[in-house]
């Protein structure tokens, strides 16, 4: 936030709170026979009770049956429902029945402006032994009103990624009733991107932060609307998560990432942002300005989640010739001479048509870098090398550079993993890939789950792929990459693999 100096937008940021940790702290070690207590990850909470989960917790010599022990240890005071089960329900409160309905009901939570938190304690036992406690957070989030959205394929599928999609709006500044607000009707509305991700559109349409229509207005709200959302849903979510906006669109899905990020926790962070025809807060006409806007993409930017980078694409068509050349370049721009929708056109259709899907060299953009495309791993460097220019229509046409003296970045090659080659006992194994095209730098990376690439170690840097016979391995069991690099220090790596040595 440092970097903000409009006080009107450091007024609308998030208020600096204590952030919470991806997991709950480990399980205590089983001790003498002591069952172990798993309280389960920590979640978001809106106006809706939630659910805790302890049925991972297990006794380690199957003694007997457990029985489950629930308190609150933090945190403004709420209700628990059951509070002697595996799977116990939180409320703010329980109302209770009256003569014509006696059935007691659960009141949602008093959500406030700020983030509170609150914190449970599990302890387990197997009739003899008791665990020791193990405790997990429910943050519950600020007030978003009645804010919706819509899943366009549910039902929500864990086990893929998710595009969050805002459409245009009316963008006529100072229009209190009118004024910033996303049309209804617009959805993504696509098969192909359907059948890869989770698709959440807002086809109600959408409005800022409060009464605020000014173009520095925020739209907050719908970060938190969201990460209850998906904790809800995926409570254990390890898929990328890409914000697209279009037109006014571009204003929500930039707060969306810097809201989710807010809250670090990569469970649910966003570092892929596409801007389809999408600077309102850079336009005069609406109030706005370079500035401004600039200020704002910094703030997503720079709100990286567990060291993984944030990056944002733009793709503009001649409405934005007028405000060339654009006074920032770490952002992977793409020209066209498309219209206003046509730009939002040409992107969907980006997924499928052979003209704006092929690698070609480097100089592709679209859906290839998607987070359902072959280059979903990419990590665009903080680099005034990249500019690529669309030269053709909505459906074909192809994808060449704006100016390649001025701006010669071509991105790298997805990476495909070889082996590991086994070089015969008791020699060890070669951890290899295909030689990238544009990839001056190759990263062999080991680490202990497919997910969290960040973590991993890194076991040799090499200008071409590895070919360094591994014999020792300081674990039985790990996930192996290479990630590879371009002059300009942009990255991608393929899917990490399972490598288990004692095979």
């Amino acid at each position: 936030m440092a970097g903000v100096s409009d006080p009107k937008i450091r007024w609308t940021i998030l208020v600096t709170v204590a952030l919470v940790a991806l997991f709950p702290l480990n399980p205590a070690e089983a001790q003498d026979g002591r069952p172990i207590a798993e309280a389960g990850l920590s979640r978001y909470a809106g106006p809706d009770p939630v659910v805790l989960d302890g049925t991972g917790s297990y006794d380690p010599d199957s003694s007997g049956p457990l029985s489950y022990t629930w308190r609150q240890i933090s945190g403004p005071s709420v209700a628990i429902v059951d509070a002697n089960s595996a799977t116990p329900t939180i409320a703010g409160a329980i109302q209770p029945g009256t003569g014509r309905e006696p059935t007691p009901k659960l009141q949602g939570f008093t959500q406030t402006d700020e983030v509170q938190e609150c914190e449970f304690e599990l302890v387990v036992s197997d009739g003899e032994l008791t665990s020791l406690s193990h405790s997990v957070k429910i943050i519950i989030v600020p007030y978003f009103g009645d804010s919706t959205f819509q899943l366009e394929n549910p039902p929500f599928d864990p086990n893929k990624p998710t595009i969050i999609y805002f459409g245009g709006g009316d963008a006529t500044s100072g229009d209190v009733i009118n004024g910033l607000n996303g049309l209804p009707g617009h959805r993504w509305n696509n098969d192909a991107w359907n059948s890869l991700a989770n698709v959440i559109s807002f086809p109600s349409g959408y409005f800022p932060d409060g009464s605020h229509y000014e173009p520095w207005a925020t739209y907050y709200s719908y970060g938190d609307l969201l990460i209850v959302y998906l904790s809800r849903v995926a409570p254990n979510y390890h898929q990328a998560i890409q914000v697209m906006g279009f037109s006014l669109g571009g204003n929500p899905s930039m707060d969306i990432g810097i809201r989710l990020n807010s809250y670090s926790d990569a469970r649910y962070a966003v570092h892929h942002l596409t801007a389809i025809d999408a600077a309102t807060r850079a336009q005069p006409m609406f109030g706005g300005s370079w500035d401004l806007y600039y200020q704002v993409v910094e703030l997503f930017l720079s709100s990286s989640v567990d060291g993984e980078p944030c990056w944002i694409e733009f793709y503009y068509g001649s409405i934005g010739w007028p405000y060339e050349p654009f006074p920032r370049n770490d952002i992977l721009f793409v020209r066209s001479g498309l219209g206003h929708g046509e730009v939002r056109d040409w992107y969907r259709n980006s997924i499928t048509n052979s003209d704006m899907n092929q690698f070609n060299g480097g100089v592709v953009a679209g859906a290839y870098w998607s987070v359902v495309g072959p280059g979903k791993n990419l990590h665009l460097a903080r680099s005034d090398a990249y500019y690529f220019e669309w030269d053709g229509g909505v459906q074909n046409g192809s994808m060449s550079f704006f100016s390649q003296s001025e701006y010669p970045g071509r991105l790298p090659e997805p990476v495909t993993l070889v082996g590991p080659v086994d070089v015969g006992d008791p020699n060890g194994f070669v951890f290899t890939c295909e030689e990238s095209e544009n990839a001056v730098g190759y990263e062999l990376l080991f680490g202990p789950d497919p997910y969290r690439v960040m973590d991993y170690d890194i076991i040799s840097d090499t200008p071409a792929p590895p070919d360094d016979v591994i014999a020792t391995f300081a674990s039985d069991e790990f996930w192996w990459t290479v990630r590879v690099r371009d002059p300009y220090g942009s990255t991608i790596y393929a899917d990490p693999v399972y490598f288990e040595a004692t095979q």
